[in-house]
């Protein structure tokens, strides 16, 4: 049974890109050496993070609504890397969707 997602695919997906990228690089590098202020680069960082909040939420929510084969390892992925595992479970939902 597949069921539609809360938020389109295409905008998830650039949530999760958004997020994923961005949690990255502002955790990574000092954004101040680019000329970014402390501030701005904080706000950027709460923001990506609750990107990938929302994405995992979603995700998992679908994962367990179209009962997907091994959900409780994709549950333990989105909560543990969020947009970065929402990329490739987004990607291929439809395989996994007709599997189950």
């Amino acid at each position: 049974m597949k069921t539609k997602l809360l938020i389109p695919a295409d905008f998830l997906l650039i949530l999760a890109l958004f997020g994923a990228i961005f949690t990255f690089f502002t955790i990574s590098f000092d954004l101040t050496n680019f000329g970014i202020p402390l501030e701005a680069g904080k706000f950027i960082t709460y923001i990506a993070l609750l990107c990938s909040f929302i994405v995992a939420l979603i995700l998992i929510a679908d994962v367990f609504k179209n009962n997907v084969p091994r959900k409780y390892l994709w549950t333990l992925g989105f909560l543990l890397s969020g947009g970065i595992t929402g990329i490739f479970y987004l990607r291929s939902r439809n395989k996994y969707i007709m599997q189950s």
